[in-house]
């Protein structure tokens, strides 16, 4: 089998490199794992606070769960990508239902805009440079606090909403046509996730742990650790076609990956390189470019706290007199 050509444009070093074959293999088992996995810390965590009735034991609790919802995401984003499963109906129907729906995400929405990012990443019409606002990079660091902190408060959420229903990305969002049967479908596995969680919780006797523990966490803390993994993934960096320039990896997997980074997506300029390859191979492609410095070591961190602090000042630049 011939690998896919990487996305570095006219970079003949990296053209010229040729991953292993088996490395775009799509293992079902290890997509299926990881999302039960996260399914699983997602139920622990709601025992958990169950079980311990404590202010601090509901916080710990909102903070596996947002992150277990970040790694939800992160497995809608592979099946949008065709990775979840080779089977790609299989693929849609259990990223949809497991992944995207309990999230209120339609996978077919995301894909559009998602492999649009992939064409000319931090271009003018970039949609997730756009929904972040990732080309007015390097920021103050109180501007940027203060986009944090709105998230954290939910009040980011609130206003990426308000923007999407008023059309501000209708012009870069590629246009797609649904019948009324995916659109049914799509919000049926919405509602059908949504409903069961709740049911499940309300048969435990606690209701209201699915106000305080799902969707609270979801429009807040969630917010937030996507605002950090698209400010490391691409914010400040230029727009070109060689696209292990405009991304950035987090080499070393810590607590930091964890939160932030679930399922390697961490490592994003592999990923830009070689869409076609599933989360799990990527440590294995990073080390080998690595070995043959075929990456910049510019884009490559240690840290998510680390990137913050790089593309942010200290005080904002003042015109000159």
């Amino acid at each position: 089998m011939c690998p896919p050509r990487s996305r570095a444009g006219d970079n003949a070093a990296l053209n010229r490199f040729a991953p292993d074959p088996s490395l775009f293999v799509v293992n079902p088992w290890t997509g299926l794992l990881a999302l039960l996995g996260d399914w699983g810390l997602i139920l622990a965590a709601f025992v958990m606070a169950i079980v311990v009735p404590h202010p601090l034991t509901y916080l710990l609790a909102a903070l596996v769960i947002a992150r277990s919802q970040l790694a939800l995401a992160v497995i809608m984003h592979e099946s949008a990508h065709g990775l979840l499963l080779p089977r790609q109906r299989l693929n849609d129907l259990v990223g949809q239902w497991a992944a995207a729906g309990p999230l209120f995400i339609s996978l077919q929405t995301y894909r559009a805009g998602h492999l649009k990012h992939h064409l000319h990443p931090m271009r003018h019409d970039d949609p997730v440079a756009a929904v972040f606002g990732l080309a007015d990079y390097p920021q103050p660091r109180g501007t940027v606090a203060m986009r944090l902190l709105a998230d954290l408060c939910g009040i980011g959420y609130l206003i990426s909403a308000f923007k999407l229903v008023r059309g501000d990305y209708s012009a870069i969002m590629p246009a797609v046509d649904k019948s009324r049967r995916t659109l049914a479908w799509e919000v049926g596995s919405m509602l059908a996730s949504n409903a069961l969680l709740f049911g499940l919780l309300a048969w435990s006797g606690h209701p209201l742990l699915y106000l305080g523990l799902w969707l609270l966490p979801a429009i807040t803390l969630l917010p937030f650790m996507g605002r950090v993994r698209a400010i490391m993934e691409h914010a400040g960096l230029p727009a070109c076609d060689d696209q292990s320039r405009n991304a950035r990896s987090i080499v070393r997997r810590n607590w930091q990956t964890f939160v932030f980074g679930p399922h390697a997506v961490h490592y994003h300029i592999e990923h830009h390189l070689y869409v076609r390859m599933p989360f799990y191979h990527l440590h294995r492609v990073h080390a080998d470019l690595v070995a043959q410095r075929l990456i910049s070591g510019e884009n490559l961190h240690d840290g998510y706290i680390g990137v913050l602090r790089s593309v942010t000042r200290t005080v904002p630049d003042t015109p000159p007199v």
